[in-house]
Formats: C-alpha cells, structure tokens, sequence
C-alpha cells in the first residue's frame, strides 16, 4: 500500500479521473476543486499510465522512468552547450546514479517530475540565448508554464535562469537602470494591472487607465539598446502563455495556497526528518545532500564546485546559482524535506563532470573518469537494492546515501475492509463509517481511504478528531509502533479507546490481523451493550438536562447561554431502544443562544431519530452521537450581531454590512491594515434552500 504523500497523489490523480469523466455540467470546476493546494499537472499526465496499468503505485514507476530519462537527456544536453560532449555524458550517468533519483522515480510524488521540469527549462533556456531565439524561447515559455503547473516552487528553481535571460547583456550603469524600470513597467502592464482588472469590478476603469497610460509609455521610451524587438516578443510571449495555461487554476485557488503555504512553509515550529549528523538547523540540507547523492559523489560535487570558483574555467554563475539557490531558500523555511531541493541534484552533477573535464592531464582524468563510473554504479545499485547497512564514519547515517530497496511486504489493507463489509452487511445505499487511530507509513488512513474509493466499497474512511466514537461503525488500530505523531495525537484517543468504560462498553474487538512489521493490525466494531445498570438511564427528563449541559461542551458547535432552555426527549415505541441510548425526537428550544461565538434568536433544534452514547452521557457528562437520521435547525441570526462579532474579531480595525436579497446575504467587508491602506470586498453567499427538508 502506498505511503502518506503517495497516497495521496495517486487519490488525486483518481479524483482528476473522476472528474473529467463525470459527464457533469460543471466539470470544469469541477477539476480546478479536486486538490487546492498542488497544481494537477503531474496528476492529470498520470491518468493516461493509469488507464493502462491501473491506478496503482506501479504507474507512477512507469511515468517517472519516461520523466528520468527526459531529464538524463537534458542533463547531457546542458553539458554539451557548457562544455563538451564528455561533461554531457559524465552528468547524464551522473544523474541516474544518485540514491536520490533512484529512489524517487520509485515513488508516487511530484520530485522526478519537478526536476525534469527544472531541466529541461535550463536547457531549452541555453538554447534561447538569453531569449533571443524564438523557437527555443517559445518551447520554454511552454515548458515554463508547464513546470509552475506542476509545483510552485519551480519558480524558486528557476529564477537564475530568467534573471540570467534578463541581465546578461553587458550595459552601461544608466542603462542598466533604465532597463530594470522598463523590465519593471512591463511586470506591471503584463501582471500587476489585469490582476486588478480582474478583480475590482466596477472600480475596475481604474487600473484600466492606468494599463493604457502605461502601455503609452512603455512604447514611447522603448530603446533597442537594453532590449532587442525579438526579445522583447519572446518576453511578452513568455507571460502570455504562462498566464494562459497557470491563471485557471491559481486564481481559483489562491487563498487555499497562501493558506497552505503559510502553514506548510511557515509553521511555528520546525518541522523535519531526523537528522543523523550533530549539526544546528541550518545544516540540514548539507545532511540532505549527502542523502541525495552519497558521501563519494558529494565530495566529488564540493572539489569540482572549490576548483571551478579557483580556476574560472568553465565557471558558469548561472549553473552554480541553480545548485546552491535551493539550498539557501529552503534552509531559511521552516518545513523542511530531503525532497525540496532535488531539482538541484542535475545542477551538481554538472558542476561535478564540468570540472572532470577541466583535467589537463589524460593519464588522470581518465583514471577519475573510471573511479566516479565504479562509484556510481555502486551508488546507485545501493540505492536501488541494497538491504544492508553500510555506516558513514564519524557522522553518522548510510555512506552510499538514501535506500529505496524493492518492497516485498504484503499488507492486509484491501482483506481488513472486505471483512468488515462482510460483517456489517449494510444496506444498498449505506455506507459505513470506518475511522482509524494509526499512522504507521504502510498502515494509515490513505491506504484505507484509497481502497475503499478504488473498489468502490460502501465505506467512508475518517480519522478520529475530538469525540471519540461519534458517528462510528468500526475502528482500526494496530500495536506496537502506529506511526508517527503517535503520542500527541494518537495515543490518547486510543487509550481512550481501549481503556475509557464508556467505549468498553461501546465497541468491542473483531478481528486482528499478524502484520508484516511483527505487529498485529486490530478493528473494533460497534456493539452498544444495553446499559441496564446505569443510574436515571430510564428517566427522559434526567437524560434530557444531561444533554443539555454535555450539549454545552460539544466542541465548536455547542450551545452555551441559553436563555430560557427547554428541552423534551420521546422514546421509541420499543422500551429497549432506552437502554442503547436510541430515542425518536431530542427537541431543544431556547429564546436564545451562543454556538461557535453567534447569537441566535429564537433557537429550535430537533434530532430525529438519534442515538446517541448512553455511557458517555451519564458517566463522563459527554455528548457523542452514534447515529442521526434527520437534524433540523431553526432560529434567528440578527445582522446586528453578526457585525458587531465581525467587528471584533478584525481588533476593531474594520466594518462589516449584512444585507439580505432573495434566498442570499450580501457581505461588504471594510478593512484598515496596520500600513494605513484600506481594503473593501464584497460577498455574496448564496443558499439552497427548501425548508423542512434542507439547506
């Protein structure tokens, strides 16, 4: 079964599969829905691979072998450019030794095809002579919106190319400047204004003067001396197709990415793999790169970088800067990952087979051509096979970096989920809901969540949030090591789980199962044992207050303040049903209350047909719910209040104006940032609505 991220790629490639097949009106957006954060573009070239071969980890072997022998060849070719066909050759076998790219083109992630993206661009970028040439300069503004779409971060792995397209030419101090403020106008007649455009609405006339103002401009002070008309061209057709092809999907899903990346780049602490060396933090990627490479060919690729900033020779700022920049930007980024600075690894085995040829002495260099072949083929045989442990001396980890060998472990993901289907045998049209309590890589929620989608079993796999239990058929869990995270979030609910007597009496094993890893996998089904025993069990108007004050702590959604409470439990017409905590109609009025920190007036909700968990009501004053047919809410929001909560949760530094029309609210948001700029937006929410049956 795949791993975390694995699993997830292969869900969304599913999922883009689903939805360019679905025969929906709105299949469009539809696509652009299926994954907020990653760009498709890997996803969507995998669906091809996987209507041959299924959707199956193995595809993404299939692809990656295609996308690494693209980036081989663009490897060689950059080498011939820079120096000869001998530094082409050397960085080419180079590439394919490192553990790093063997291992990843056996996975099912983004990295091979990012790094054949990046090299590919370096080489179809050479071949433009710094934009001059326009069948190259129109394959790599192709190539260039190609690789954004596949991750934002190529423009990292990238920017020494396009600063070194824009600059290169030799100009005088002032024309230099008169060439940055003319690059300048051109980001903002060609970015900045249609962004503007685009999303101020009526106002828009604005940045729309400005545009033409600008374009005027730009026209009259154009000057063939920083900047050549085919340049100039291939420049404006770089954007074009770049906002062509990108600008659907980023502007659908801009905020989930600032969002993402302010959590996932940026979070309050660092988050990382283990390190084996005793170094700070900012030494991590000099570990990494020992991973990715192999302690022989990262010293190979620390001499021939020393000797080429020694001797000049075959010095090239742009290739060393795409090696290095990397390195620099990721270090100073919290989230951190052997796999975010790969698409550097073909810049360092040029630097590396650059500097090989630079050997005067034949006798020599041909003897070190031998040795790096010998060693990289050991390399890579390593990486790809090796079981055993070869230790680095001194500093820890492998000598020959990361492994990858084949695994042959067999997993009983797809046996646990046809038992429990056999077990639960539910209805046509009933799905069970499955929640696990692991995190172990081969033993997660994506491999189950995947199966179940894949095959399509009526089953919905969850992971456990806060109320243990709530809406739950099974559970699974495994012993031993469950993964990672496992004691902050795991190991409290599960003790819960197995220890609290509220679930004890609850759930109950089913099944367990011998795991690969010598552990055993373990699902616990639902099985509520009649709480016969319990204390004021069989008195509704107990049960009923009970409620109220467990309803109070319900996480997030819960119902405090309530003015006036009133609150009627009925039973079912079968007497037993009191005992299992199963009840025909939970109804709570109240004049007013608080949920999620709004007012609401006139406050109605009515349960039908619920059960909820009896033990935990009584024992620990907790509401869970087991089961719900029909939940319908009623009350009053008043904008009043809506805005005056708006208010102050924008620290009294905005406004905000509620309006309603037809079946939908009008929000016109105010907004003062700290620099003194104002902001103003306006949303409008539309709701379905047909009443008593949904919203």
């Amino acid at each position: 079964p795949p791993a975390w991220d694995q699993g997830g790629h292969l869900r969304y490639t599913f999922h883009y599969w689903q939805a360019l097949t679905s025969g929906s009106e709105n299949w469009w957006i539809d696509l652009l829905n299926v994954e907020p954060f990653y760009p498709p573009f890997f996803h969507l070239s995998l669906i091809p691979f996987s209507l041959i071969f299924g959707f199956t980890l193995d595809t993404a072997i299939v692809a990656n072998s295609f996308y690494l022998t693209v980036a081989i060849l663009s490897t060689y070719g950059i080498g011939k450019l820079l120096c000869n066909r001998s530094a082409g050759l050397m960085a080419g076998f180079l590439v394919s030794c490192y553990p790093y790219m063997v291992s990843m083109s056996r996975e099912y992630v983004i990295s091979i095809m990012l790094t054949t993206a990046v090299t590919l661009a370096y080489f179809l970028f050479l071949k433009s002579e710094n934009f001059e040439n326009k069948t190259f300069s129109l394959l790599f503004s192709l190539v260039y919106a190609c690789g954004l779409m596949v991750k934002w971060t190529f423009l990292i792995y990238t920017l020494p190319a396009v600063l070194a397209g824009l600059f290169t030419q030799p100009l005088s101090s002032r024309k230099r400047l008169a060439q940055c403020l003319y690059y300048t106008g051109m980001i903002l007649g060609l970015l900045v204004l249609p962004f503007f455009i685009f999303i101020l609405g009526e106002i828009s006339w604005l940045p729309l003067l400005a545009e033409f103002i600008l374009i005027g401009t730009l026209v009259k002070y154009y000057s063939t001396e920083f900047l050549s008309p085919q340049k100039l061209l291939n420049l404006i057709a770089l954007t074009c197709i770049s906002m062509l092809i990108c600008f659907p999907w980023y502007a659908h899903n801009l905020v989930n990415i600032s969002i993402g990346m302010s959590k996932f780049a940026f979070p309050s602490e660092v988050l990382k793999g283990g390190m084996d060396w005793n170094l700070p933090i900012w030494g991590f990627y000099l570990e990494m790169a020992e991973r990715q490479m192999g302690m022989p060919l990262l010293l190979l690729f620390v001499f021939s970088f020393i000797f080429l900033l020694i001797k000049k020779a075959g010095f090239n700022r742009t290739l060393l800067a795409w090696a290095i920049l990397p390195i620099i930007v990721f270090t100073f980024i919290n989230n951190k990952g052997a796999r975010y600075t790969m698409p550097a690894l073909p810049a360092m085995a040029l630097v590396s087979s650059i500097a090989l040829t630079q050997i005067k002495s034949f006798p020599w260099r041909k003897t070190l051509y031998a040795l790096t072949g010998i060693i990289g083929l050991v390399t890579s045989l390593n990486a790809g096979f090796g079981v055993g442990s070869i230790p680095l001396p001194f500093l820890g980890g492998q000598l020959f970096g990361f492994k990858n060998p084949p695994i042959v472990q067999a997993w009983p993901i797809d046996k646990i989920l046809d038992d429990i289907i056999t077990e639960a045998d539910p209805r046509p049209g009933v799905f069970l809901t499955v929640r696990t309590l692991t995190n172990y890589m081969f033993f997660q929620r994506g491999g189950f969540r995947n199966s179940a989608e894949f095959r399509e079993l009526p089953i919905v796999v969850k992971s456990v949030k806060r109320n243990v239990g709530e809406m739950t058929d099974f559970f699974i869990t495994k012993t031993g090591d469950f993964g990672m995270h496992r004691f902050k979030d795991i190991n409290p609910k599960l003790t819960r789980l197995l220890e609290d007597p509220a679930l004890q009496k609850t759930f109950e094993p089913f099944k367990s199962y011998p795991l690969p890893d010598g552990s055993e996998g373990l699902v616990l089904k639902k099985a509520v044992q009649p709480a016969t025993n319990l204390p004021g069990v069989d008195n509704l108007e107990e049960i009923g207050q009970r409620f109220m004050t467990a309803f109070a702590n319900y996480p997030i959604y819960g119902i405090k303040d309530a003015v006036n409470p009133e609150i009627s439990v009925i039973s079912t017409e079968n007497p037993d049903d009191i005992f299992l905590g199963r009840y025909k109609q939970i109804k709570f009025k109240a004049d007013s209350v608080v949920s999620n920190k709004i007012t609401i007036d006139d406050f109605e909700l009515i349960f039908e047909n619920v059960q909820i968990n009896i033990y935990d009501l009584i024992l620990n004053n907790k509401l869970i719910l087991f089961d719900l047919e029909k939940l319908t809410p009623k009350g009053t929001l008043s904008f009043d209040s809506l805005e005056k909560d708006a208010f102050k949760a924008m620290k009294e530094k905005g406004l905000v104006k509620i309006e309603g029309f037809n079946n939908g609210l009008l929000v016109h948001i105010v907004y003062t940032l700290p620099q003194g700029q104002t902001l103003e937006g306006l949303i409008r929410i539309n709701f379905l609505f047909s009443p008593g049956q949904m919203i």
